[in-house]
């Protein structure tokens, strides 16, 4: 392995800045320094250089040909994007390079190294924390300066799989998020969730209060122990899903869907606010408590969280919308005296590349009750094997298609969907085997429609 002074002297990335410093003092700092004494391949550079940070940026991206981002003024502090690549430069000026470390969030994110000298700077014993395994505090106002690191914290101790210290979270009860801009937490949020074994810091955030005061729309759910117990629950079996289990095995269908890497901490809070609308949908009849609607009303709510909390992408929303919506569906499959191919291969169409996912949140949300799937794992091999079959055939042509129906007569709308659909799983079940039957029973749904 690679000495901090060896891998610096050798880098391309880090030399090319320092080739174009000048007169200037150059440091090398932050997570860039954490992550090459971890072994771990810097993804960004972070640079501290005496004068003005944005107008060395400025300089550098304009010799370089890269793509200049002000970060903030008031910070002095400016992003370069070449390629790949991700330089980062902030100014220290008069105040001195000891106070830009001193205001950083973590001791091992206020460790530097002169770029002329190769002196290594550590006033606040950063490396020994990082030998530790520890995610220390730089100083006790270091989460009052920026409050969003407090989730910055537990995203390091699982990214890096570290131990917060004690102090963290005494320091960390009442300091408040609500002034953070919604897509720094958003982008923090799914980092946490994405990562391994999250759950009991899961735990952490949430004896903080931080869900309730980042989500204030699950209140409700977040304030009623049985309800938000379950779902912490839910989300935890989910977790456990994701290493050795039953849907491991369903091979190469496990694999596809997770090779997009958003669909896990998207499917872990899909399973955190699945049964967000309960509390507003409680109803008590005849003895029994039911929750009538509590998915249809559910998406609506973890929409408004997606997109106004966490600022999440449009694809993102759609994602957890159509699971919290859908979360019911396999549970009433699994449950009905006969389950139909058509009714399956609804299922699968309506669901579309997130079936994976729902059925994994259906078997979550199941042990989460009950701590009984084996009748939910009987249900889904019989439907991935329908769809297995289905895929393996040759693509069916549509006997009666769109243009058909307009011939007839009718006239295009959300009728036509319908329509097609229902010729579509009669076509497939073979009770339809020409046009001119279907064209003869589309008249007949059109009727009933």
């Amino acid at each position: 392995m690679k000495t901090l002074e060896e891998f610096i002297t050798g880098n391309q990335y880090i030399q090319a800045v320092k080739n174009l410093k000048g007169k200037k003092d150059l440091y090398l700092v932050g997570g860039t320094i954490r992550d090459i004494l971890l072994g771990i391949q810097p993804k960004d550079y972070d640079f501290a250089v005496s004068g003005s940070g944005i107008k060395f940026a400025t300089s550098f991206a304009r010799k370089t040909k890269g793509a200049f981002v002000l970060l903030s003024k008031d910070d002095d502090e400016a992003r370069v994007v070449e390629k790949d690549i991700i330089y980062d430069f902030i100014g220290f000026g008069k105040n001195g390079l000891l106070n830009d470390l001193k205001r950083r969030d973590f001791t091992i994110n206020s460790m530097a190294i002169n770029l002329d000298t190769l002196e290594f700077l550590d006033p606040f014993k950063g490396i020994k924390d990082l030998e530790k395994g520890l995610i220390r505090l730089t100083t006790d106002e270091s989460l009052k300066t920026d409050p969003l690191r407090i989730l910055r914290g537990f995203r390091f101790a699982l990214e890096l799989d570290f131990d917060l210290n004690k102090n963290f979270f005494k320091l960390a009860k009442g300091i408040s998020l609500k002034k953070i801009a919604a897509e720094r937490i958003g982008y923090e949020m799914l980092r946490i969730m994405a990562a391994q074994n999250s759950y009991k810091k899961i735990l952490k955030m949430d004896e903080l209060g931080l869900f309730k005061e980042i989500f204030p729309e699950a209140q409700k759910i977040i304030e009623d122990s049985y309800l938000w117990g379950h779902s912490l629950s839910t989300f935890y079996a989910i977790e456990e899903l994701m290493k050795r289990s039953f849907f491991t095995k369903i091979e190469p269908e496990f694999s596809r869907y997770f090779s997009v890497p958003a669909r896990i901490p998207l499917l872990k809070l899909a399973g955190l606010f699945h049964d967000v609308a309960k509390p507003d949908t409680f109803l008590l009849k005849e003895g029994d408590v039911h929750f009538y609607g509590h998915d249809i009303k559910g998406a609506r709510i973890v929409q408004i969280l997606g997109y106004k909390r966490l600022k999440f992408s449009r694809s993102e929303v759609a994602m957890l919308k159509k699971l919290v919506k859908e979360h019911m569906r396999l549970h009433l499959l699994a449950t009905n005296k006969e389950l139909t191919d058509r009714a399956i291969r609804r299922f699968f169409r309506d669901l579309d590349d997130d079936w994976f996912g729902a059925m994994m949140l259906a078997w979550a949300d199941g042990y989460a009750t009950a701590g009984w799937t084996k009748h939910l794992e009987h249900v889904f091999m019989r439907m991935i094997e329908l769809k297995r079959a289905d895929d393996a055939k040759p693509k069916v042509e549509r006997l009666v298609n769109g243009y058909d129906l307009i011939a007839l007569g009718l006239k295009p709308g959300p009728k036509f969907k319908i329509i097609l659909q229902e010729l579509l799983d009669m076509q497939l079940e073979a009770k339809i085997e020409t046009k001119e039957q279907g064209l003869k029973i589309a008249l007949e749904i059109n009727k009933k429609i």
